[in-house]
């Protein structure tokens, strides 16, 4: 049985790791923008705004941004899942996880429902994406503090401040960053955290205890 677990586990960490190609179509969108694209001024939602012959806010490659959301949704939902015996068991790593693999619903909402198509769904799946995602990361950190140090502190220092920045973007402080620059400050340490969360339990956690 330990067998078939440890290619399970992997390939939850592989998926985990795929969550960088967010920063591929991210790129991808914003070449495309039609006009001039400012990460101060604009949203990470309007790459994915689909009505392009209504305004200059949107870029052709809006489905490229939306299937990429939707597509991160169901890798950190699915990684979570995997991975899930390689984490520690307690309360806290419970919790934890339980946050980092619902965040993946917000994120696939978000794909789903554009700004300009859906804005509530929207809005909703943005918020509980950048909520559930950064505490669950401290809190895996937290709980994984007194066996790897290294990665504990580095889950806690990435989760932390994207609710510093998240708090920052529902009072209006934006210290100079833009709004748009504030809400990267909330969204892209999460992913930048899973992928190398991925490429950690791939080769440094130790394989799962075997079935008794």
């Amino acid at each position: 049985m330990a067998r078939p677990r440890m290619r399970s586990t992997t390939l939850g960490a592989i998926l985990w790791l795929c969550c960088l190609q967010y920063f591929a179509a991210e790129a991808i969108a914003v070449a495309g923008w039609r006009g001039t694209y400012r990460f101060s001024r604009n949203f990470i939602s309007d790459l994915g705004a689909a009505q392009c012959d209504l305004g200059a806010v949107c870029s052709p490659w809006h489905p490229l941004m939306n299937a990429s959301f939707a597509l991160q949704g169901a890798l950190i939902l699915a990684g979570a899942l995997l991975v899930r015996p390689l984490l520690p068991r307690g309360r806290l790593g419970r919790l934890g996880l339980f946050l980092v693999g619902a965040s993946g619903l917000g994120v696939f909402v978000v794909g789903l429902a554009p700004e300009d198509v859906s804005p509530s769904w929207h809005y909703l799946g943005a918020v509980e994406n950048f909520l559930f995602c950064n505490a669950g990361a401290a809190l895996l950190g937290a709980a994984l503090f007194s066996r790897a140090r290294i990665m504990g502190s580095i889950s806690v220092a990435a989760g932390l401040t994207g609710l510093f920045g998240l708090a920052c973007l529902g009072a209006g402080a934006y210290f100079g960053l833009g709004v748009g620059g504030m809400e990267r400050v909330t969204a892209y340490p999460f992913p930048l955290w899973i992928a190398g969360m991925g490429a950690w339990l791939s080769k440094a956690a130790p394989p799962p205890a075997p079935s008794p």
